[in-house]
Parts: structure tokens; sequence; C-alpha cells
């Protein structure tokens, strides 16, 4: 099992998250919510290849596992991007910044919308046994597809 320890990242970005200071917020939140949600499927999508039951989709289960991978990468690269264009909008205070604090916002709920489009066909074609799993990626998703858009609309 994986040292989820109260010194490792995952407890210091809450701690950060939680500060009182402008970054990380709501969208490097959104963002780990995409990445959780993605890595679910990724999980469940491992569960599926390789199973008799579901050989049939093996094929496609392995790319929804390899774009997945691909899309929990991008959504964690935008943990810190977040923070950082947010930050800079927070020292200067000027429209460019905010733009660019928005269309970090925007790309972050864009590619957690893709993982819920990825998640339904999975839902169709994966292993029945971590339906718990996709309900969770789902949730995951969506909920930072809502939440970035929001901040997205707000710039």
């Amino acid at each position: 099992m994986a040292d989820i320890s109260a010194k490792n990242k995952i407890d210091l970005f809450v701690k950060e998250l939680s500060a009182r200071k402008p970054s990380p917020g709501g969208g490097a939140a959104a963002a780990l919510a995409g990445a959780l949600g993605s890595a679910l499927i990724v999980k469940v999508a491992n569960f599926t290849i390789g199973k008799k039951k579901y050989r049939r989709y093996e094929k496609e289960a392995k790319a929804i596992a390899k774009g997945s991978e691909a899309l929990r990468n991008k959504l964690c690269a935008y943990i810190e991007k977040d923070a950082k264009t947010y930050n800079q909008y927070a020292r200067t205070k000027s429209g460019a910044s905010m733009r660019k604090a928005s269309d970090c916002a925007a790309e972050i709920s864009k590619l957690s919308a893709q993982g819920v489009r990825i998640c339904m066909r999975l839902k169709k074609i994966g292993n029945n046994n971590l339906r718990g799993d996709m309900a969770a990626a789902e949730l995951f998703l969506r909920a930072s597809a809502k939440a970035a858009g929001g901040l997205a609309n707000d710039g």
C-alpha cells in the first residue's frame, strides 16, 4: 500500500488549501478532483483488462487506460498551474493575468468533462466488481468540471 501519511504531499496540499492565502484554491482543488476521478478510471480499466468476461472489450479498455493516464497527468499538472496563474493574478490584478487564470480553470473543466465521457463508456464495458470506483470517478469528474467551469466564468 502507498504511504498515505501525515508527512506526504496530499496532507501538505490540503493544509495549503485551507491556509489564508490566494492559492491553492478552488481551481487547484478541482484539478485534483479530476485527477482522482481519472485515476479511478485507470484502475477500473486495469481490472477489466485480462478478464475473460470482458475479453471483447480488451482493446477498448487498454485505450481507455492509456488515455485516462494521460488525462490524470494533465490534471495533476493543472493543480500547480492553476495555483501559479492565480498567484500571478493576485500580485498584478491585471486583466491579462485574470484571463490566464480563467483559461486555466476552463481547461480543467474541459479535461474533466472529457473524463466524464470516458467514465460513461467504461461504466458500460468495465469490470462490474468496481461499480463503486466508477461511481466515485464520475462524481469526482463531474464536481471538477462544474467547479472549474464556475471559476472560469467568474473571470
